[in-house]
């Protein structure tokens, strides 16, 4: 399929407060790295950024090549998603893309808010999506659905052991087939049918759901940090030229886990890179010191006391209410 090169490139992204900052990172890499003459239409799901970090990020994409709208998403529809932790309801966005976006749009291309873009988002943008669900990367880490961290419950989905599992951190969605096949629902609807198996979230209900049912891109789209635990190629589920091309020339660099540069003292290869786009955005200069280390720490305290006290204050009025309508 060739793409005309005035076709907006269509980009969705999602955050609440604490991702501002890398979201913006996320854009600005993008704009660096796309063909001056590709324009670039982000819709950013709003789970809760403030005015103040919107206009930073609006600063971020002042330019003629990109339009950014802003996407309120429908809190309700997810009310019954297993959060835990860090681990809040914005996890769960990427699964409302089809209903959220206008039905005019038929395909888009969604990114995490934890990586940078190396490479030109146009060239991803091209690649045909065939009669696929979504195009996505094998997960380097979880490679397979019957892999040690993969669906606990693939047997009983009756999905074969060597059917591949992605990672949702970068994909280009079919719309349009999603929408005709309702594939929101389906996937909203296991993850509250299959908690107990679910421990990587949107992740594993997109994999359940679309097992068999999705295109492969190469590795180097999507570059997580286990292809670092990988000795050689060989240790990997990727050929020589996948693994050294992921390795060596990422188009895409995603900090997943415990691995990103503004928030943790784990070493990760592309932190560099990181800054050098963070200091392109309104928060030039901003590194994570010792002092900010120890703020968040106490912040993570105090959320982990009020989730506490929210938590008991909800049992004892359900015994309250017991009480009350028992002796009613």
């Amino acid at each position: 399929m060739t793409t005309s090169t005035k076709e907006s490139i269509i980009i969705v992204c999602a955050a609440d407060n604490r991702y501002a900052m890398p979201l913006a990172v996320v854009i600005r890499s993008v704009l660096e790295n796309v063909r001056s003459d590709r324009l670039c239409t982000f819709f950013i799901i709003d789970g809760g950024i403030s005015q103040k970090n919107k206009n930073k990020i609006l600063k971020v994409s002042d330019s003629k090549q990109c339009i950014i709208t802003w996407l309120k998403p429908p809190d309700d529809i997810l009310d019954n998603m297993k959060v835990s932790g860090h681990i809040k309801v914005a996890t769960y966005y990427k699964i409302l893309i089809p209903i959220l976006l206008p039905d005019n749009y038929c395909k888009a291309i969604y990114l995490d808010s934890d990586l940078i873009v190396q490479g030109d988002l146009g060239k991803l943008w091209d690649i045909n999506i065939e009669n696929n669900y979504l195009l996505a990367v094998q997960d380097s880490g979880i490679p397979y659905v019957s892999s040690y961290y993969g669906l606990q419950n693939y047997k009983e989905l009756g999905i074969p052991l060597d059917y591949k599992y992605f990672n949702a951190g970068v994909l280009v969605l079919n719309l349009e087939k999603m929408r005709k096949q309702s594939t929101s629902t389906q996937v909203i609807q296991y993850l509250e049918d299959n908690k107990q198996h679910i421990r990587w979230h949107d992740q594993d209900g997109l994999n359940a759901v679309l097992a068999g049912k999705w295109g492969e891109l190469e590795p180097r789209w999507n570059q997580l940090p286990s292809i670092y635990n990988n000795s050689s190629w060989k240790d990997s589920p990727f050929s020589q030229e996948e693994f050294t091309n992921a390795l060596k020339e990422p188009y895409i660099i995603h900090f997943a886990s415990s691995s990103k540069p503004w928030n943790s003292t784990v070493y990760h290869p592309a932190n560099d890179l990181f800054f050098h786009y963070l200091d392109m955005t309104p928060w030039v200069g901003w590194r994570w010191t010792i002092w900010r280390r120890i703020w968040r720490k106490i912040i993570q305290k105090i959320q982990f006391y009020k989730e506490k006290y929210q938590g008991y204050c909800g049992v004892q009025k359900a015994v309250r209410f017991k009480k009350n309508f028992s002796c009613g």
